[in-house]
């Protein structure tokens, strides 16, 4: 199954006949010539109905990775079953037929979602929590609440359906409370801000991780390489600024993705990171489509 349906029309215009006298050759013309402006319209209108499907087909697929995983995981133009990703660590991930993530182990993480049964599953190996899913007419996840209802997931979109914002509260009986923002130009995403605190009380708030993700493509807008920064933070969870004004990191990982398949997708990366937990890991990935 392919991450894009594409539609084709075809018209087929025979003119036959003919006839000596001019009345019929300028009628034979006119004809011709409102044929071929209703082709024309036809087509520029089965154009824009193929462009939004497959925009909106994207979208929608797209946010189910973003609220899952990492946007390095995005398939380029075709939709994915399931793909391996084997560094240090092994991740992998399963998707269904409309190419939404089904279930996933992350380094030991796993999660599985039934869009039936509207259930989200997560945790580790022995310990797993379930939730109560809220799906949009596209079964974009709106939010989820636990058994004792109360809500720790919200999504938010923009106008053109993309996920913007992404807030975990007491996921996984965690009392860290995660955001991320999501950045575009067009559809492709452009940066990641990631955010998480304590949440003592209504007021109270203490940040204990600010970090940002830069995507880069190429000219064939391949995945090309990712930046992110992870900053400094005080005893009262502000970004150290040093004497130069600047914002104090903590580590900076660059990755960087090659050999892409024949659907171009990347299937090996490299990612090196400096500061503290300076580190250089090779990536495989390996993909089977729908």
């Amino acid at each position: 199954m392919k991450n894009y349906i594409y539609l084709f029309f075809l018209t087929i215009f025979l003119l036959t006949g003919c006839d000596n006298q001019k009345k019929a050759e300028t009628n034979a013309a006119s004809s011709t010539s409102k044929n071929q402006e209703a082709q024309t319209e036809n087509n520029a209108v089965n154009k824009n109905i193929n462009n939004e499907f497959k925009s909106q087909s994207s979208i929608l697929v797209s946010n189910s990775y973003l609220f899952h995983t990492e946007p390095e995981l995005l398939p380029h133009k075709k939709l994915i079953k399931h793909q391996k990703i084997q560094g240090l660590t092994e991740k992998t991930i399963n998707y269904n037929a409309q190419g939404y993530v089904q279930n996933y182990d992350l380094e030991g993480l796993y999660g599985e979602i039934n869009y039936d049964t509207a259930k989200y599953i997560y945790g580790m190996k022995d310990v797993r929590n379930n939730y109560d899913v809220s799906f949009d007419d596209s079964k974009n996840i709106i939010g989820m609440k636990d058994d004792n209802g109360d809500i720790v997931a919200i999504n938010e979109f923009d106008e053109q359906g993309h996920l913007v914002e992404t807030t975990l509260s007491n996921f996984a009986d965690n009392n860290i409370v995660f955001n991320s923002k999501i950045i575009y130009n067009g559809d492709l995403v452009e940066q990641v801000l990631y955010n998480a605190y304590i949440k003592s009380d209504e007021r109270t708030k203490l940040p204990v991780l600010v970090r940002e993700k830069d995507i880069v493509y190429n000219t064939n807008n391949q995945l090309e390489k990712t930046i992110t920064r992870t900053y400094k933070l005080s005893a009262k969870g502000n970004v150290i600024i040093n004497d130069k004004n600047e914002q104090e990191l903590e580590s900076t990982e660059t990755c960087t993705y090659f050999a892409y398949n024949e659907n171009n997708d990347w299937t090996k990366a490299v990612c090196e990171t400096v500061g503290e937990g300076s580190s250089k890991i090779d990536l495989t990935r390996t993909i089977e489509y729908l």
